[in-house]
């Protein structure tokens, strides 16, 4: 009983992790690379995938769940985030910004 307690509990990370590459890694990064005409080079959107999924688990559980509804609103179409009077640019850099000023920080202040 200890056991599958044990193996549950270290496989919970890898399952957050790999949700957190396939939603929110590959998603972000597809639409990033596509607005620089890079989204057919699989190898550059799976990489940054990679670390944008590695930047969000190493923040808290508010900052994924900021960035998961950013990455929401940024696959709407563009006629509802008109409607809503969002540009799609300002939101993706806004997402990208929240991914990547607080790890910026941290390598500053430390």
């Amino acid at each position: 009983m200890e056991r599958e307690k044990k193996a549950i509990k270290s496989l919970k990370p890898l399952l957050l992790g790999g949700l957190v590459f396939i939603a929110l890694g590959v998603s972000l990064a597809n639409e990033m690379l596509g607005r620089l005409g890079l989204a057919d080079n699989y190898v550059i959107v799976f990489s940054a995938a990679f670390v944008i999924a590695a930047l969000l688990l190493s923040k808290n559980l508010i900052m994924l769940v900021l960035v998961a509804i950013g990455v929401i609103f940024v696959n709407f179409p563009d006629a509802t985030l008109l409607s809503y009077g969002i540009d799609r640019d300002v939101l993706l850099a806004l997402v990208c910004a929240g991914v990547l000023v607080p790890s910026l920080y941290n390598l500053v202040a430390k």
